[in-house]
């Protein structure tokens, strides 16, 4: 066998032009494979860590009754006190209270339907980056009087800008229709235009006299120290707190897509690198059964002068896995390098950044993949590829040894 072995390796050096080929089409199909991974892996995560820090937080806290239906009467009683027990926990990093309710937006022109946050903008910043992504004005801006966020898709639908007047209508704790005027301080525009258009902000307290109630709270953000254990600790808080009329939920119960895009990106993942698997198999059966073709009358004389059909079967599939051990670690190579590179630098998706935005994506991806991944995207390359050798060494061994030395 280990004259087959180094009769192997000097064969694929004797045409370098055909090994170069098979190697180059290795490292492609192994790059690709990967950084298409980490490309899908490091939008799918981007895309939950923004939702997270923008809109949902990790943990959320309501009224049993809110969840069910979101009426402003339903707040949260003696919530001060819970925000504090809350603040005591040691896995919670932030936490902030809001006052949330369901109304409609008017100007002048137009009106629509959003739902009115109103926030205490220092708490508010810890928790939620929002602020961040200011177009215009100032976020909620303490010297004017009411005054209210709003982003950029809403602006345009009701035709208003910075420092105009505008008027939110919905419903007080008693049940009754009331409403109040606000003035823009600011315009945000953040990567999800769905929430940006639906989604206004405003002073807690200005909130909170329309209401007719001092201090109502209807929804408390926690901000954890590792999002991935938020259902763990929503059953501590549910045991440690006494969430009797209380619903706590993770940021998977909250936003259930999030939750299944996290548990299924690894299925989503070994798909695509399956489906480049089998484009690059297809590549490298055509090179080696080529290679075969090529030497009909060299494999024809091995025969001849008695190397057996195992021998012979033995030589294509060694040529095939000496070809894989070169190529799937400087593919392996070649994608680590462009992933710490793009990593940093991000890939800028900018003219697609509108169709984008409608998914609540954001524009510039930064590729990442776990460790893990490497090694068995390896193993599956270095499957495929010896898969790939059967049915040119079967080739092989359909050869007569007489007819293939005549062969010319």
């Amino acid at each position: 066998m280990w004259s087959i072995i180094k009769l192997s390796w000097k064969n694929i050096w004797r045409n370098p032009m055909r090994s170069g080929v098979v190697i180059t089409a290795v490292v492609l199909g192994t790059w690709a494979g990967i950084f298409m991974s980490a490309f899908m892996s490091g939008m799918s995560q981007q895309y939950i860590r923004d939702h997270l820090q923008n809109y949902t937080g990790h943990i959320q806290v309501h009224n049993a009754r809110y969840v069910e239906d979101n009426l402003p009467e339903f707040y949260i009683q003696e919530a001060d006190a819970l925000v504090n027990q809350l603040q005591q926990q040691p896995f919670v990093e932030e936490v902030t209270p809001r006052s949330v309710v369901n109304g409609l937006a008017s100007s002048a022109t137009n009106n629509f339907g959003v739902t009115i946050q109103g926030v205490w903008p220092e708490q508010e910043k810890r928790v939620s980056g929002l602020h961040e992504y200011m177009q215009e004005g100032e976020y909620l801006d303490p010297s004017i009087r009411n005054p209210v966020v709003i982003g950029a898709p809403l602006a345009r639908r009701l035709s208003i800008e910075t420092g105009s007047r505008m008027v939110l209508n919905f419903q007080d704790v008693d049940g009754n229709i009331t409403a109040g005027a606000f003035r823009v301080s600011g315009i945000f525009k953040s990567a999800n235009s769905g929430f940006d258009e639906s989604n206004v902000f405003v002073l807690a307290e200005d909130l909170n006299n329309i209401l007719g109630r001092e201090n109502v709270i209807h929804e408390i953000v926690l901000m954890v120290d590792d999002f991935k254990q938020a259902g763990l600790y929503t059953s501590q808080l549910e045991d440690t707190l006494q969430s009797e009329g209380l619903a706590i939920q993770s940021w998977g119960d909250v936003a259930p897509t999030l939750r299944y895009m996290d548990t299924n990106m690894d299925f989503t993942l070994y798909i695509i690198m399956t489906i480049i698997i089998i484009a690059l198999m297809f590549g490298i059966i055509n090179t080696m059964l080529m290679a075969v073709m090529e030497r009909t009358q060299e494999i024809g004389m091995l025969m001849a002068i008695g190397i057996n059909k195992r021998r012979t079967f033995a030589m294509i599939f060694w040529e095939t896995l000496f070809l894989t051990m070169i190529g799937v670690p400087l593919g392996m190579g070649l994608s680590r390098l462009s992933i710490a590179i793009f990593s940093n630098t991000g890939i800028n998706l900018g003219m697609f950044a509108e169709g984008l935005s409608e998914y609540g994506l954001s524009s510039v991806i930064y590729p990442e993949l776990e460790a893990f991944y490497y090694l068995n995207i390896a193993l599956l390359m270095v499957g495929a590829t010896l898969i790939s050798s059967l049915y040119p060494a079967w080739k092989a061994l359909q050869l007569n040894p007489v007819q293939a030395i005549r062969k010319i």
